[in-house]
């Protein structure tokens, strides 16, 4: 459902906006679109969004290696943060500080 209203909120802005709701999907649909920005939860089903995030910054096939790449999380750990940037992330967003309608100022801080 979360997913969905980011969808919205980042189409009614006018972005392009393709969703994934695990690794499988994720790596398809990334190999078809290229996109600019890539938000990714760390908790999905079977591969967690780290594992994503590692395989997107090391595998050239996926051209992502200089893709803007947003970690979203409900886990307010330091450690999960600190994991996420080290693994080569570009920021984070706890979801639960963020409405669906404040992303396209989340993207914006990314390309800054």
């Amino acid at each position: 459902m979360i997913r969905d209203l980011y969808r919205i909120a980042l189409v009614d802005k006018q972005y392009s906006v393709e969703v994934a709701g695990d690794a499988a999907t994720v790596y398809q649909k990334i190999l078809a679109f290229q996109p600019d920005c890539i938000l990714l939860d760390i908790m999905l089903p079977g591969v967690s969004g780290l594992e994503i995030l590692k395989e997107l910054r090391t595998n050239p096939a996926y051209g992502s290696q200089n893709t803007k790449i947003a970690m979203l999380t409900n886990l307010a750990q330091r450690s999960v943060t600190e994991n996420a940037m080290a693994g080569g992330a570009d920021g984070y967003v706890i979801k639960a500080d963020i409405l669906p309608k404040d992303l396209p100022e989340v993207i914006k801080s990314l390309e800054e």
